[in-house]
């Protein structure tokens, strides 16, 4: 059975023609006709989960196993859910046969249609997802556990309809390594989880009071050694706002590197399509910015990292685009239920953020393998070697 969404329909009318769109009962696009009964486009249902590339493998790893517990807190009475990374004491051999935990993603279309085109969609189009971790040897929490104290805690910052889990390959990572990870959903993402304007002040809710609520009512009485923060696009601007000049900071794919405070690390592709790097050669630098070269970053032959570093990759045709940067999963995730409406995005000129150049060069896990260890040795080096 295929039920038509009229009101998406009336709204794709270009040059005369119109176009019809289907979803099927579990709010999957089926497919796209032509107002003359041509098929221009169909999918098919993909499996509901979600799987990184780490799950393929099923030999046990010797491996730090790292604890993954969704937390909320409420702020200004809105619920806001927060996803949490920490190291376990249990370190060992790791089955990747056992059952990780599933991350909730969700798409709601109705709020991208909203965000990028201003069209009223009806909510049953909307998706969710359970994501696989990236990494192997990450377990679910027991209830509620007690977050561990006096450790490094860095805050990640997803961008413009993004996710708390856009970063989790970084936020795995890092907790094995010792770090708290707290990875908000900031009013901006894709998921339809809460209303901003929903408070109890009538003022919305916005990134800077989720983050000071996060540090206030959860980092407070755990007693942090250091704090630093991730942020991809959008994010890279809370980056630049959140903490001070004591903070260790890292910026994504974004329009400019931090120059708030004297550690910074700036990471960027010239084949980004949705936010220009050229943007940021100039403070890069004006602040004096070590620049690292290609073949140093993926051979991690590094003595010591600048506080201010920064790294762009220069293959203008092969390079990683501006969502390459984001989990696998969540990627993965985005192609099975969005490539339908790709071509419709692009006939009525709406942006898609470089969806179209993930869906062909799927970059993700060769992507993280060059930036996430750049990443956790950068934030290592200044929030956990005494020096």
């Amino acid at each position: 059975m295929r039920i038509i969404t009229s009101a998406f329909a009336l709204c794709l009318a270009v040059g005369g023609g119109a176009f019809s769109l289907s979803v099927d009962r579990q709010g999957f696009v089926s497919s796209l006709v032509s107002s003359s009964g041509s098929i221009l486009l169909s999918s098919h249902r993909k499996d509901a989960v979600v799987s990184g590339s780490a799950s393929t493998n099923e030999d046990a790893v010797a491996t730090t196993a790292v604890v993954y517990q969704p937390l909320s807190i409420s702020v200004d009475g809105v619920t806001v859910q927060v996803a949490c990374w920490h190291p376990s004491d249990k370190v060992g051999q790791v089955s990747s046969r056992a059952a990780p935990p599933l991350y909730e993603y969700n798409i709601a279309l109705s709020k991208i249609g909203k965000s990028l085109a201003n069209w009223s969609l009806p909510t049953f189009i909307d998706r969710s997802f359970a994501l696989e971790p990236t990494r192997r040897g990450v377990i679910p929490s027991q209830d509620q556990q007690q977050l561990p104290s006096h450790c490094p805690v860095v805050l990640l910052a997803h961008g413009f309809l993004g996710s708390r889990f856009d970063l989790s390959h970084i936020g795995e990572e890092l907790a094995a390594e010792g770090f708290l990870v707290l990875s908000p959903e900031f009013p901006e993402s894709l998921s339809a989880s809460y209303d901003p304007n929903a408070s109890k002040s009538g003022v919305p809710i916005d990134r800077s009071s989720i983050n000071d609520q996060l540090l206030e009512s959860v980092c407070g009485p755990l007693s942090p050694t250091s704090y630093g923060i991730v942020g991809h696009s959008l994010g890279c601007g809370t980056v630049d706002r959140t903490g001070d000049e004591k903070w260790t900071r890292v910026s994504i794919a974004g329009g400019s590197p931090s120059v708030r405070g004297p550690r910074s690390c700036f990471i960027g592709s010239v084949n980004d399509g949705a936010v220009s790097v050229a943007r940021a050669i100039e403070p890069l630098n004006q602040y004096n910015f070590a620049q690292l070269d290609e073949t140093t970053v993926r051979s991690r032959s590094w003595r010591k990292l600048p506080p201010r570093t920064s790294f762009i990759f220069r293959d203008v045709n092969n390079g990683p685009n501006h969502i390459s940067f984001l989990a696998e999963p969540c990627n993965d995730a985005m192609i099975s239920f969005l490539s339908p409406l790709l071509p419709v995005a692009q006939l009525l000129g709406i942006p898609v953020l470089d969806f179209d150049r993930y869906q062909v060069s799927r970059d993700s896990a060769a992507t993280g393998k060059v930036v996430i260890p750049l990443v956790v040795d950068y934030l290592k080096q200044y929030m956990i070697t005494v020096e």
